[in-house]
């Protein structure tokens, strides 16, 4: 009787404490668009790692690179839709639902990653920044810095503007493009995986790009001319479904923020270290790397300032005018 007794016990409680265990287990899908290899695609998976392990298993990544299930602006839908309930896109993809988020890909808008650094900590930016994409249903995490894109050619080093006439670069986005046609080349709207066939078949004279890319796809099996331009700093929002979001426990919004800042904190270490063996590995092959001076970088910024204020209207100019403070240390 007393055996009886316990096992109907036994079974109430089991009962009890299996649905909620379930309901403990949290599964993230995280698509991505690039290599998981490129050191976005490392931070990433350093992400991976932490949260599963904070959360001794109980959280649970479904990391998809390579565009495998979403890529471009089919990243965004899908966060939205809560198909995904994480991506790290760039920003340009956002800036397609979000006028305002073109301001932080403005041509100069960053004179340094350590500017960079000390604004994207500043939530009450980010926020206003933002506020039109988390406002439809994306919540953002932080943000990770990766470096300057920086131009590749076959056969034409770009360090003037004239020197930039009539080149074919692939472009990145709205802000990108008018960037790059300011300076007189002509901007080729291509996914990341398209890049390297159309590198191969002549459709473009280049591409722009980290230049741990450069080293990851091989394009320097064609681009043999690289120019450290810093017209435009590429960052990452890490972003969530705000709907998921709110739906987690406080415990594993804290395990997941926890671990975004964590790895967005070990990237910016790493950024320098594989930017430096990148070049190492570029001049290797024969790559003919160029850093501008502050001059060359001034004819640049003169060049592409128009694009300031042609996107003025998008952004807002009350905006652009407190960044432009804040960012300058008043």
């Amino acid at each position: 009787m007393k055996y009886r007794t316990f096992k109907i016990m036994a079974y109430i409680v089991g009962t009890l404490v299996a649905p909620a265990a379930i309901a403990a287990s949290v599964t993230i899908r995280f698509p991505v668009e690039y290599s998981p290899d490129i050191l976005v695609g490392q931070s990433n998976r350093d992400f991976i790692q932490r949260v599963e392990q904070s959360s001794e298993g109980r959280i649970k990544v479904r990391f998809s690179p390579n565009g495998a299930t979403f890529k471009g602006n089919e990243l965004v839908q899908a966060l939205l839709r809560g198909d995904a309930q994480m991506t790290t896109a760039i920003p340009a993809f956002w800036s397609s639902i979000s006028p305002r988020v073109q301001l932080l890909d403005l041509p100069y808008a960053f004179p340094s990653e350590a500017v960079f650094d000390r604004l994207a900590s500043n939530k009450e930016l980010v926020q206003r920044v933002y506020s039109e994409v988390e406002a439809k249903g994306a919540k953002v995490l932080g943000l990770m810095r990766t470096g300057y894109i920086i131009p590749g050619t076959r056969d034409r080093q770009l360090i003037t503007p004239a020197d930039f006439d009539g080149v074919k670069l692939r472009g990145m986005g709205k802000v990108n493009t008018m960037t790059v046609k300011a300076l007189g080349a002509n901007a080729i709207s291509l996914n990341v995986t398209e890049v390297m066939s159309a590198i191969q078949q002549g459709l473009v004279d280049g591409t722009q790009t980290l230049i741990d890319v450069y080293t990851e796809y091989k394009y320097y099996d064609y681009l043999k001319h690289i120019t450290h331009a810093h017209y435009q700093l590429l960052y990452y929002p890490w972003t969530v479904n705000a709907r998921w979001w709110d739906s987690l426990e406080e415990s594993d919004r804290a395990l997941i923020q926890k671990a975004v800042d964590e790895a967005i904190e070990a990237h910016h270490v790493k950024v320098d270290e594989m930017a430096a063996a990148a070049e190492t590995e570029l001049r290797s092959h024969g790559v003919n790397i160029v850093r501008l001076t502050p001059e060359q970088e001034q004819a640049l910024a003169e060049r592409t300032r128009s694009v300031w204020t042609e996107l003025e209207g998008e952004i807002g100019k009350e905006l652009m005018t407190d960044f432009e403070r804040m960012r300058d240390g008043q």
